[in-house]
């Protein structure tokens, strides 16, 4: 193929570049053009301005890997700062720095002026960036804890499972967290799919495909152009998907898929990996050996946004692609595209602008209709997945689900707090292999063929905890605390995110728990077992065997009586 000015700018935001290394130095010219401010970045620019007032500190950066710590850290020391040279800047608190000093050894030296006795008298400022694994097992250690006794007691919330306790700021000592800061909002008050958006995630995409984007001139839309003007293929595929991301639709599509991938799998990414995936979505792989005839439709965004790879996030969204999903509406777009010999009528959804696809990519796809046959396999997934890319919907009921309830708790809608607290009651039993549903008991983890053991248990539901603020719908957890009062005895809780939300919402419709799904939901299991040890089963149990009473099975002073 001819050389592609678009095909070569491009590859800056591949991985495989000299501008995806991240050291905390520096930006390049595309960071700078395509950098999108978070809110955590003013949040830290305060904290630093709060340490210059008070003469000298340490701010913790706080999160986990590959959340965008080093990203933050570069575009902040580009800024420069009075006071904050380089050595200010602790970017990598995971490893060690000599082959003799363990990784704690090493962290204790780089803090040696922000222990306890020094905390004080210090007018140096240093922002250290370390994950939530590495702080935890810092302050964990008792001779730790002496000596830096203020910036333990400030972390120490971090690894509490009450999410509305925020880290103790003090004078001298301040923490910034990644973890609670999303790369997308949540709005409990809209409907649909219209409570969820990525500012961040857009605004990238946004300026991928603007002539301009802040008065600056988009260098990517610049070498489109270019390439248009040297009579590069209309039918090149990188054109034909930058034509495509044009559309604010597919970029809709994308930055939602990318937010269920988030929610759904705990993934956690940084803006360079978000940057990479976008490359492999818009270039295919092996460009320079592409045959229109072998492989135009898998060169195109569509297939290439579910086709999986060694990206994260590519490979976290190949589980979202359509194609895996069978409903009934599925069938029958199949078979109308799989029975046609040519783009169906009114099959691909019209845009909001009113603009068309590109008319080369639309008669290319209508010439493999004519082609007696051969393609249509691949031409219907190609036009399946489209239709979906040009019109986003989950696939996932339970996603749907999760997203209605957590705008239900965020909101304090009673009805949807309600219903989760009934998912739990109905499926307690389920989790251990029984249907019979009781009211006030639990079940007990002997659970037989025929029969099924049971204690008694007052549960009476409270109010869930989570950390939301309408204010600042990027700063939350996507989970929050289910709590119940067990009279005279103590509070018990379970943190409800989408992972076992997902369990016990298959138990609900059915789904048969199996041993191996009971060990990998163990905090659901700790749950229970909690339960069933402020239960009365020590004295007395009911005994269910299918198609008969229950009866009861009790302990007295002098004997074990079978009622």
């Amino acid at each position: 193929m001819n050389e592609s000015k678009l095909c070569h700018i491009l590859f800056k935001l591949s991985q495989s570049s000299i501008e995806s290394v991240q050291t905390g130095n520096g930006f390049s010219e595309i960071d700078n053009y395509l950098h999108t401010e978070r809110p955590i970045s003013s949040e830290l620019l305060d904290r630093m301005i709060e340490i210059d007032q008070a003469g000298g500190g340490i701010i913790l950066l706080v999160g986990s890997a590959g959340d965008g710590k080093s990203h933050l850290l570069s575009k902040v020391k580009s800024l420069g700062g009075n006071g904050w040279g380089a050595e200010s800047f602790y970017n990598d608190a995971t490893a060690s720095s000599s082959p003799n000093k363990t990784a704690i050894e090493t962290l204790k030296e780089a803090l040696r002026d922000f222990s306890d006795e020094n905390l004080y008298g210090t007018q140096k400022k240093k922002i250290l960036a370390i994950n939530l694994g590495k702080l935890n097992a810092f302050i964990d250690e008792p001779d730790i804890r002496a000596i830096y006794g203020e910036i333990a007691k400030a972390a120490d919330p971090l690894f509490d499972d009450d999410d509305t306790i925020p880290p103790l700021n003090t004078e001298r000592v301040k923490i910034v967290e990644f973890t609670n800061k999303q790369l997308f909002e949540l709005y409990p008050d809209k409907e649909g799919y219209t409570a969820i958006a990525s500012r961040f995630l857009s605004s990238i995409l946004d300026k991928l495909v603007s002539p301009t984007a802040s008065g600056k001139e988009n260098p990517f839309y610049a070498a489109y152009t270019e390439d248009l003007k040297n009579n590069i293929s209309p039918k090149n595929p990188i054109l034909l998907n930058y034509q495509l991301l044009m559309f604010p639709e597919v970029r809709r599509t994308i930055v939602l898929t990318v937010i269920e991938a988030i929610i759904r799998f705990k993934l956690a990414i940084t803006p360079r990996e978000y940057l990479d995936f976008i490359y492999s979505i818009l270039v295919p792989m092996e460009i320079s050996k592409y045959k229109e005839n072998v492989s135009f439709y898998e060169s195109l965004l569509p297939t290439l946004l579910y086709a999986g790879g060694a990206n994260t996030i590519l490979e976290a969204v190949s589980h979202l692609d359509p194609m895996k999903y069978s409903n009934t509406i599925h069938d029958k777009d199949l078979s109308l595209l799989f029975t046609s010999n040519r783009i169906p009528d009114g099959f691909l959804p019209v845009t909001s602008s009113g603009d068309k696809l590109p008319n080369v990519l639309l008669e290319r796809v209508n010439k493999f209709y004519e082609n007696n046959g051969r393609d249509v396999e691949r031409t219907t997934k190609f036009l399946f997945r489209l239709q979906h890319v040009l019109c986003y919907h989950s696939e996932s009921a339970t996603y749907n689900s999760f997203l209605k309830t957590l705008k239900g708790v965020f909101s304090n809608d009673f009805d949807e707090i309600q219903e989760v607290y009934n998912l739990v009651s109905e499926t307690i039993s389920r989790h251990n292999g029984s249907y019979s549903q009781k009211a006030n008991v639990v079940p007990l983890h002997i659970q037989g063929g025929r029969y099924k053991l049971f204690a008694q248990l007052q549960m009476e539901p409270l109010e869930p905890n989570y950390s939301f603020f309408v204010e600042k719908p990027w700063e939350f957890y996507p989970r929050f605390k289910l709590r119940w009062d067990i009279p005279n005895k103590e509070e018990v809780g379970l943190m409800m995110d989408y992972s076992l939300y997902s369990y016990l919402y298959d138990l609900r419709n059915g789904k048969l728990a199996v041993t191996y799904e009971n060990e990998k939901n163990i905090e659901f299991s700790h749950f229970l077992r909690k339960l069933a040890s402020l239960s009365d089963c020590a004295k007395k149990m009911t005994v269910v065997k299918v198609g008969s009473e229950d009866l009861t099975l009790q302990k007295t002073m002098i004997s074990v009586q079978l009622q």
